[in-house]
């Protein structure tokens, strides 16, 4: 072969090699979001592929380089299910590239799976995945269970008054402390208040990747610019995009589902205590 011809075929191979790595570079998502369950909800549909939820975020993202990713756990209801849930979700996340934002959408405890890996990536001193956004859907919110920050640009806490599973009879709380990068809404879809497994509504699937361009633009509009902790409605409609809107009553129907909680707790402690004078008798 002639040193021209060798010079030619190297060329080639040179070319094809960067035609190559480009296409690769090109097929890397440029965002990733990805879809958590919740306690004992390993089985739902919601959040897997064909899922209504999970079809109704692919059609919103998939034109912007965008993939939608499903987690699934053992869904066990206690801490080490959460945390050994945690440690896996930081090795999926870890997968993907420190360019690529993570987006992490999860329902119920599956948003504390996704607090808990926030603290394990921060523990890790050579880290530097972040977590873009996370989206919890009516997570519990308990103080053993809060984001790091430092992970976590932005937490976006949509919850239901009508969701009575979120507080656990009072056990945990409908919102996370204020923080100017924490958002809580209070989420009405096709004007009702949705129940605990209403919050994965395929409305809800259908826009919350937009939600914090739209939110910011709201709070833009009321002159708010460097915090997303304004307590607002988000209201989901079939026939337009979401609305936002002040809650001027938070604080009473917080106080309502304190004083509910209280009446559940104190209602199952009678019970429990009027079942215990009743005589045993052998069968």
């Amino acid at each position: 072969m002639r040193v021209t011809e060798k010079i030619r075929l190297i060329l080639f191979i040179c070319l094809c090699f960067i035609i190559a790595e480009s296409r690769a570079q090109n097929e890397k998502p440029s965002s990733v979001f990805i879809l958590i369950h919740g306690t004992w909800g390993a089985d739902c549909d919601w959040y897997v592929p064909n899922g209504d939820f999970f079809q109704a975020l692919e059609e919103t993202v998939s034109s912007k380089n965008s993939v939608v990713v499903s987690f699934r756990w053992s869904g066990g209801c206690g801490h080490e299910s959460r945390l050994k849930a945690a440690h896996s979700l930081v090795k999926l996340i870890k997968t993907y590239s420190i360019d690529t934002s993570i987006f992490i959408i999860a329902h119920s405890h599956g948003g504390n799976v996704a607090t808990l890996a926030s603290h394990v990536l921060a523990q890790e001193e050579t880290n530097k995945h972040r977590i873009r956004a996370l989206f919890a859907l009516g997570t519990p919110v308990m103080s053993n269970y809060l984001p790091n920050m430092k992970i976590v640009h932005y937490l976006y806490n949509l919850f239901s008054f009508e969701d009575i599973v979120q507080t656990v009879l009072g056990v945990s709380k409908r919102e996370f402390p204020e923080h100017k990068r924490i958002a809580n809404l209070r989420v009405v879809i096709n004007s009702k208040e949705p129940d605990h497994s209403g919050m994965h509504h395929p409305l809800v699937g259908k826009w919350i990747a937009y939600i914090h361009k739209h939110f910011k633009e709201y709070l833009q509009e009321k002159k708010i610019l460097d915090s997303i902790s304004e307590p607002s409605v988000v209201y989901f409609d079939e026939i337009k995009a979401p609305e936002y809107a002040p809650d001027p009553n938070r604080a009473t129907l917080l106080e309502r589902d304190r004083q509910l909680s209280l009446l559940l707790v104190d209602s199952l402690r009678n019970s429990l205590e009027t079942g215990s004078n009743i005589p045993l008798t052998n069968l």
